[in-house]
């Protein structure tokens, strides 16, 4: 009678322990899960730099390791579930917004540098009366070529420089040659022109994609 009882003890220890580890199991893939998506929403600075195809790839293999284990979930960790499904939606949504914004900046930044010659300096301490007129050229045939493509942030940036140019042009004046300054006036009126025509387009696609957004 002992040995029959000592079995039957042994018995229900034995499936008390597999339960027990499927739980474990159960638990250990959820965590993972939780964890994984949780440490990306409450930090989401340091992953902007990741690349989304392997944050994605990783997120996808951790969901559906803890989804294996659904039936198992009580109505609590279904809601849980659902929520971090959201929490990982909004990440994505902030990680694409971010990185448009530093695709944007990087974009401003190239049409700044690309404004000028090569050997000027943004500040535009090193234009004189002897390379004004090549600067004012560069400037307004870059403007030229790629004046369907600037945003109305970028237009910005171009005016900005061009303020400060002609700034620079007030300075350097009485040392200019009277045919340099000719073909500057020539160069503004272009520019002016051009302005004129696609300043206004930019600011008005901008504004339509914001309601489409």
């Amino acid at each position: 009678m002992k040995k029959i009882l000592s079995l039957i003890i042994l018995a229900f220890s034995s499936v008390a322990f597999v339960a027990c580890t499927n739980e474990k199991k159960v638990d250990k893939s959820y965590e993972d899960y939780k964890v994984y998506v949780s440490e990306r929403r409450d930090s989401m600075d340091g992953y902007f730099d990741d690349d989304w195809n392997n944050l994605e790839r990783d997120y996808d293999e951790k969901r559906m390791k803890a989804e294996a284990n659904m039936n198992d979930w009580d109505e609590e960790t279904r809601a849980e579930y659902a929520a971090l499904q959201s929490d990982w939606d909004s990440f994505r949504e902030d990680y694409s917004a971010e990185r448009e914004r530093r695709d944007a900046v990087v974009k401003s930044e190239a049409v700044v540098n690309n404004l000028l010659p090569q050997g000027v300096s943004a500040d535009l301490n090193n234009v004189n009366a002897a390379n004004l007129l090549e600067v004012h050229k560069h400037l307004v045939e870059y403007v030229e070529v790629h004046k369907d493509e600037f945003t109305r942030e970028q237009w910005d940036r171009i005016e900005f420089m061009w303020e400060g140019l002609g700034t620079r042009k007030n300075e350097v004046e009485k040392e200019l040659k009277s045919g340099d300054n000719l073909k500057i006036a020539e160069l503004k009126i272009k520019y002016s022109s051009i302005k004129a025509t696609n300043k206004p387009v930019a600011k008005a696609d901008e504004n339509s994609e914001a309601k489409t957004n």
